[in-house]
């Protein structure tokens, strides 16, 4: 008991062992596609190139400096599917099976750290939550890469039945995870047109967007009861995930659709022009897809999108960003202040300090690096002011974890830039409250302290 005790206490704290276990990723990874084996020419690749797309890849984001539907071999996409599907489930489940496998009650701090993470948990539900993500994650991209694998044959009759099943199976499990690495030069483009092709991209992104403790709370809904009890309800989190993914989405397709009707979807009909504009409205909250090349978007758009993909998705799930709940308590918190209330109020709720605190915490830590991001892009390229956007949208999508940039900015970098953009891909993922807990925490610290208060003018 004694001896088993000493190993628990000698074991790193969920949040340290997140960060540890990513990072053990991205350098296994890195090594793995750096084999002639894993490289379409057969030669050896120790470059921070293969070191980005694995970072890129473990962090589901998509930017990629090589194009790798060209650049690596069947056993190197193979590698790279690998880590986009460790990245894209395991930050919903590492948290839990560390939480099951140290066996003990979480402290404070650790509790919010795996709760950024997972979004919701609680220690009777750790076995369901994993067998229920990974069953879900593996149905969902099975049922997905069926109906891309016969778009592509379709598509594609020169393409061989075995080509076919992999090239959607790819796909599928991009768009479930929220990467957008493709097999083609121009993303998702050549799938645009077809539109059983984007509608299954499209509901791939959504459920992988959404995370796996929204819809377990769905599943448990029994609406046919006539008990309300027995009916059950959403709580407060699922609610707020649901609703704020409808607004954002509605929000982007009419955006979209008023500034790029006459811009990016001129050549496109009324059908395609609506088709487009879905599909990059779910593209820009995460999945790093694209219906028209970046480019081609104007200026008040890619504001937009910059800002859209900064929202991102749902905590706990596969996408990145702010995360929509982080938007909804802050929407709540200036509503209260405008409303005089000491007390946000959501649906009839009124939200705790600590999730305000949280939800502050959040915008200001991820402001702050998106911004040390795009000054270490500029310093290091020194770009005119032509470029400028470009870099700044550059840091943007690396920190949300969304993989969209202008005109292959990512492949003319340096190796100071990329290093840059890791290092805000693997905060964006892990979440920059995990890794501030991880770093910075002093556990001999005393909690309890407090001070005597005085007021502040602020505003």
């Amino acid at each position: 008991m004694i001896a088993r005790t000493r190993f628990r206490r000698a074991l790193p704290g969920p949040s340290r062992a997140l960060v540890l276990g990513f990072a053990a990723a991205v350098l296994a990874g890195a090594a793995l596609l750096s084999l002639p084996a894993a490289n379409a020419d057969g030669a050896w690749h120790r470059d921070v190139d293969r070191l980005f797309v694995s970072t890129s890849a473990v962090c589901v984001t998509g930017l990629d400096p090589i194009g790798v539907g060209s650049a690596l071999s069947g056993f190197g996409l193979a590698v790279l599917a690998l880590l986009v599907q460790l990245g894209g489930i395991g930050i919903m489940t590492t948290g839990t099976f560390l939480f099951a496998a140290f066996g003990r009650r979480l402290t404070v701090s650790e509790e919010r750290s795996v709760s950024s993470s997972l979004g919701e948990i609680r220690p009777r539900d750790v076995r369901r939550i994993l067998l229920g993500t990974f069953a879900f994650t593996f149905a969902w991209e099975a049922a997905g890469a069926a109906v891309l694998a016969a778009r592509l044959a379709k598509l594609h009759p020169d393409w061989s039945a075995a080509k076919a099943w992999l090239a959607g199976a790819f796909f599928s499990e991009m768009s479930f995870c929220n990467a957008g690495f493709s097999l083609f030069p121009d993303g998702f483009g050549p799938l645009v047109g077809d539109g059983p092709s984007v509608a299954a991209s499209v509901a791939l992104s959504l459920v992988g967007g959404v995370g796996f403790v929204v819809h377990a709370h769905l599943f448990s809904l029994r609406p046919w009861r006539k008990n309300r009890l027995e009916r059950g309800h959403l709580p407060l989190h699922a609610r707020l995930v649901l609703e704020g993914l409808a607004a954002v989405v509605a929000l982007d397709l009419a955006v979209y659709l008023a500034l790029e009707w006459r811009g990016a979807y001129a050549g496109m009909g009324g059908a395609g022009k609506f088709a487009a504009a879905l599909f990059q409205a779910f593209s820009s909250r995460s999945s790093g897809f694209s219906s028209v090349p970046v480019q081609s978007f104007g200026a008040a758009t890619l504001l937009f999108t910059a800002l859209m993909m900064f929202v991102g998705a749902a905590p706990g799930s596969t996408g990145g960003g702010l995360k929509t709940t982080t938007v909804s308590v802050l929407f709540a918190t200036v509503r209260a202040m405008f409303a005089g209330r000491e007390t946000p109020e959501l649906h009839g709720r009124s939200l705790p300090r600590r999730a305000v605190n949280d939800a502050i915490a959040v915008l200001a830590l991820s402001l702050a690096i998106v911004l040390a991001c795009a000054f270490a892009l500029f310093a290091a390229e020194r770009p005119g002011p032509a470029r400028v956007p470009a870099l700044f949208f550059e840091a943007v999508s690396a920190y949300v974890n969304n993989g969209l940039e202008i005109e292959g900015t990512t492949a003319g970098l340096s190796a100071a830039s990329k290093a840059a953009l890791m290092l805000a891909m693997f905060t964006g993922r892990l979440g920059p409250v995990t890794l501030v807990l991880t770093l910075f925490r002093d556990g001999s610290a005393d909690k309890s302290k407090r001070f005597p208060e005085e007021n502040v003018v602020v505003g």
